[in-house]
């Protein structure tokens, strides 16, 4: 269960962060996931306080591994007017660029001729399901021990924050912090597992159809790899109420 009042992933020390060893990964530097989370939470802080809307579409490019250390995030306004607006926000350490990533928010309208029921894949109770196995026994903290993450053993890898990503309410950056998780996901049903290679991912876009519902996210994922050590990640996203969006990693295979 979501505790906000549980130290966050990464503290606002003035306009800057600081990253806790939850934030690590199992590569160099900070886990994707919450460094695309952050990217994210800043533009998604913005458009809140500005009325631009919710967020449905955000890319980030990660350029290199995020160290251990007060990092910056800087955001620049593309275009805000009428129903849309378009934020890009960049996260630096010193003088070298981390990740920088692109935001669309929409202003919702009611149109209610359009609207559709779908079946909610959620089982009734995510609380009921096993521990995600595969993670195994860790020897050191990282990003995965702020996430609680279950198994259905049909494909969909159910997860919740334990604590918060940042100190402010940030739903669809939570997203990420699943979302980024859909290569070791697939990874963990296949021979490969565990992986001979490295599998970094140097981006992660998110798309979704409305605001996240409730504090569990869905992901099932799905590979396509090649030979030449390149590949790609697509995972469908679901939530409390049902179908939620898309995620999308470009996976970069390195020899361990």
């Amino acid at each position: 269960m979501l505790d906000m009042k549980a130290e966050p992933v990464f503290s606002r020390d003035g306009g800057f962060w600081q990253p806790h060893v939850e934030a690590t990964g199992p590569f160099r530097g900070l886990h994707g996931g919450a460094v695309s989370g952050l990217v994210a939470a800043v533009m998604e802080e913005r458009a809140r306080e500005e009325g631009w809307g919710i967020p449905l579409a955000v890319s980030v490019l990660i350029l290199r591994p995020a160290p251990l250390e007060r990092l910056e995030t800087r955001i620049e306004v593309l275009r805000a007017g009428g129903r849309t607006a378009m934020l890009e926000s960049s996260l630096v350490a010193g003088d070298k660029l981390i990740a920088k990533g692109t935001g669309a928010f929409v202003k919702p309208i009611s149109l209610p001729e359009v609207a559709r029921v779908a079946a909610a894949p959620m089982p009734a109770d995510p609380t009921a399901l096993p521990a995600w196995a595969a993670r195994g026994p860790q020897t050191r903290t990282t990003f995965f021990d702020a996430l609680d993450i279950r198994d259905d053993g049909k494909g969909v890898k159910w997860g919740r924050m334990k604590r918060p990503m940042v100190p402010f309410d940030a739903p669809f950056a939570n997203l990420f912090a699943f979302a980024d998780n859909g290569t070791p996901y697939w990874l963990s049903g296949t021979e490969f597992w565990p992986p001979p290679w490295g599998f970094p991912n140097i981006d992660v876009t998110v798309h979704a159809s409305r605001a996240p519902v409730g504090a569990w996210v869905g992901v099932e994922p799905t590979s396509d790899w090649r030979a030449d050590g390149m590949g790609l990640t697509d995972s469908r996203l679901y939530d409390e109420a049902g179908p939620l969006g898309r995620a999308c990693q470009t996976v970069v295979l390195t020899p361990v």
